[in-house]
């Protein structure tokens, strides 16, 4: 994503150098946000602009269907990827630990296949779903630090495509029936989403509407703080508060309540006195949105009178999705730590539920048929959180390995600043209802922290 001009590249001796050593250094303050002076874009960087531009659009049925979501996205990075083979070399050595990572999990695997058997298709997605993040993450080392793609115009793009996806939204949201009820509008999105979700409220074009927060703080959020691009700084709280406005989901505005805290934290100056009695004020405002926010919005009032185990159909099914595997972990120890195998998660779900749903009814959780049919689960069955899935598939120690992993890789690069940290939490809070091992949070988190660098070696919310 940054631009090109003489002072950094060179001339194109020196550029065919840097990529003979088979060594990129790592992108310096103000990379990403240089003047631009030169267009050069080849055939394949097209590839990286159509894949930026399809990351909003995950719900549609022209996408392959992944664990509860269609992207196009992930295709086109892993095209991208294969098309400029020629430099994985260099990225698959600066990121080594992560590429050979898969082989712990196939290895991992087999202790649970041979108690189990293997379900093909559901094995498949979640390997597939893991390379796709391979992919993703070698994509952008490959298209920003090596082949120095225009980063303006990947901002540019991104922002336009987000832009359109809100749109959409406000389309949906005028067409609803107790609007305007527009039918032709209304069967379209009908026929184009693959779960459809816009009959009744705005989906944009997310798998769902839960999805919104994953887009603004997994994506555009940490965009933003990388580029300081101004288009996307105000992108983010215009769609998050037209999300709330529009009544898309009850996740956007939990998950907004928590970026907005962990935004304030990451970029609050604690030295001044002034500043600091300002983000006292904005905690005061943020705890009476919340506030308001319980009592104005019906689903975040049922959650907080009746629990939620029973104020809501969708919380009720996704908690019980969780719990169904968890509970299989407290009875068969030695799976909890090398796991059922990929793609085995209905075994430990079917193991897990009768007690999952004994302590479920006797803690007062309200039945509904999503529930119900868990009791003799689909193989490809889901639990909409990435650490129910990835401990039930591989395992306690493999699910600590990889988190030792990260902590190792931001601290070899000395990536431990006051917004990485918080970047981290945020993360870590995404995930909890989310599972998709493709989704690009994390192979931008990975890739950033030991990339964009700045004059001192040091990742800071300055650096850029």
């Amino acid at each position: 994503m940054p631009t090109l001009n003489n002072t950094q590249l060179g001339n194109k001796s020196v550029q065919e150098k840097r990529r003979n050593s088979g060594h990129c250094p790592a992108l310096q303050r103000g990379a990403m946000t240089e003047t631009l002076t030169r267009i050069t874009i080849t055939p394949s960087d097209m590839l990286m602009f159509a894949a930026v531009a399809m990351l909003p659009f995950d719900g549609t049925k022209i996408g392959i269907p992944l664990p509860y979501w269609t992207p196009i996205s992930p295709w086109l990075f892993t095209l991208y990827t294969i098309i400029n083979w020629r430099y994985l070399r260099d990225t698959a050595r600066r990121f080594l630990p992560f590429f050979l990572f898969p082989l712990l999990l196939v290895l991992t695997s087999v202790y649970g296949w041979q108690s189990y058997g293997i379900h093909a298709s559901a094995t498949a997605k979640s390997f597939i779903s893991i390379l796709l993040g391979l992919a993703c993450l070698a994509s952008l080392d490959i298209a920003i630090r090596i082949k120095r793609v225009l980063v303006r115009t990947l901002l540019t793009t991104l922002f336009t495509a987000y832009v359109v996806a809100f749109l959409i939204g406000i389309l949906q949201y005028i067409a609803l029936e107790r609007h305007l009820n527009w039918q032709p509008v209304r069967a379209y999105f009908w026929g184009a989403l693959y779960r459809n979700y816009a009959s009744f409220r705005p989906q944009f074009m997310f798998a769902e509407p839960s999805y919104i927060g994953m887009h603004l703080f997994g994506v555009l959020l940490p965009v933003f703080w990388l580029t300081r691009d101004r288009k996307i700084g105000i992108l983010i709280p215009i769609f998050a508060a037209g999300a709330i406005a529009m009544g898309s989901g009850t996740r956007i505005i939990l998950d907004t309540v928590v970026a907005t805290f962990i935004w304030l934290i990451a970029t609050i100056n604690f030295h001044s006195r002034k500043v600091t009695a300002g983000f006292v004020g904005a905690l005061g405002l943020l705890g009476a949105g919340g506030l308001s926010a319980i009592i104005i919005n019906p689903r975040l009032n049922s959650l907080a009178t009746n629990g939620l185990l029973a104020g809501d159909g969708s919380m009720s099914a996704r908690i019980f999705h969780m719990l169904a595997p968890m509970w299989s972990w407290k009875h068969d120890l030695s799976h909890f730590m090398f796991g059922w195998g990929a793609g085995n998660i209905s075994n430990a779900v079917r193991t897990g539920y009768a007690g999952a749903r004994q302590w479920y009814d006797a803690h007062g959780g309200a039945p509904n048929t999503e529930i119900d049919g868990l009791a003799n689960p689909p193989a490809d069955t889901f639990t909409m959180s990435i650490y129910a899935s990835f401990i039930t598939e591989f395992g306690l120690f493999c699910f600590l390995g990889f988190l030792l992993l990260v902590l190792a890789h931001v601290a070899v690069h000395h990536g431990w600043s006051r917004r990485n940290i918080c970047w981290f939490i945020l993360l870590a809070y995404l995930y909890i209802q989310f599972e998709s091992y493709a989704f690009y949070a994390i192979p931008l988190f990975i890739w950033a922290v030991c990339t964009i660098m700045n004059r001192g070696g040091k990742n800071n919310i300055n650096s850029l």
